[in-house]
């Protein structure tokens, strides 16, 4: 059998993977996941041949993880990485069988929430208004599209990869408010409401997309839109490009504020408003089964710590 170069199957497994649809977070985790696999071999002063991996350095790299991580999780999702990575080879017909299959796993252990604070979710939202309120032209376009982006977040409790799948004709108002059409890739379509404090917000960030469109002579179906400081770019917001977002807010206002951690913090709101547990479970996009525990006892051993509400 020919050589097998690491980096090089890594990469196609990875572009494999881009291909069957994988969000850019998941791609991103594949393939920091790998280079650490990489970075024990060329400590060990190996060549990256894959043919030439032993079952002992198989073993020992389990070793080498548990020394350098301290969160089972870390270690587990580093261990599942490069199983799939060889399950993948496998297909190829590099491997007769998984040489990863008998490498233990940490089990699962739950992370606790880390919403974002309340103090900064309010300074966030300020800071979007009155930036769109004072500015004008793209510029307030971009404030806009921004305050949105919290909205559908922290109002809607939307995950980055429903968000960019948004298009417009996904967003219809009912009564004094709007509700989002999600469509998943691997569940049935949902709809979540948006509270009634986004709806003026949300009607002058349509009309001001529906112009920029017009001045940059562009056209497309999706909500959200890329740009830069001077024009639109393309339709849509990738989940790169919300990070991005998320990290100049970080940077702007001395907070840690991430999308993740307002998704979480809306879902202490839901539980403060008294959302059934099955509905919020059915907005967050996971299994009937998954326990909202976490949530629940921090709310009740931190009540003020955890209380939320809408903004």
């Amino acid at each position: 059998m020919k050589k097998l170069d690491l980096k090089q199957e890594q990469k196609q497994f990875i572009d494999h993977l881009e291909l069957k649809g994988k969000s850019f977070n998941t791609l991103k985790n594949y393939r920091t996941d790998l280079n650490i696999f990489g970075h024990y071999l060329e400590q060990k002063g190996r060549p990256l041949i894959i043919n030439d991996i032993t079952l002992s350095e198989v073993k020992e790299y389990g070793s080498y993880l548990e020394k350098k991580y301290n969160s089972p999780n870390s270690i587990r999702r580093r261990v599942q990485a490069l199983r799939m990575f060889f399950d993948y080879l496998i297909t190829k017909d590099y491997f007769q069988e998984n040489p990863i299959k008998n490498m233990p796993v940490s089990p699962k252990v739950v992370d606790l929430p880390k919403p974002a604070t309340f103090e900064a979710l309010l300074k966030l939202k300020t800071y979007l208004q009155k930036s769109a309120d004072e500015s004008s032209g793209h510029e307030k376009l971009l404030y806009q599209r921004n305050l949105i982006l919290f909205y559908l977040i922290y109002g809607a409790g939307l995950k980055v990869s429903d968000i960019e799948k948004l298009s417009v004709e996904h967003i219809k108002k009912v009564k004094n408010s709007y509700r989002l059409l999600i469509i998943p890739d691997k569940r049935e379509p949902f709809s979540v409401s948006l509270p009634e404090s986004s709806t003026v917000s949300i009607e002058e960030y349509l009309t001001l997309l529906e112009d920029g469109k017009s001045r940059d002579q562009i056209e497309f179906n999706q909500f959200l839109f890329n740009g830069n400081p001077f024009r639109i770019i393309k339709g849509g917001l990738s989940a790169r490009g919300i990070e991005v977002i998320f990290k100049e807010f970080s940077r702007l206002l001395d907070e840690q504020l991430t999308a993740k951690g307002l998704r979480q913090a809306c879902i202490f709101k839901w539980l403060g408003q008294q959302v059934p547990q099955s509905r919020i479970k059915e907005w967050m996009g996971v299994q009937p089964q998954y326990s909202l525990g976490p949530y629940t006892a921090l709310m009740k051993n931190y009540p003020d710590k955890y209380a939320y509400v809408e903004v």
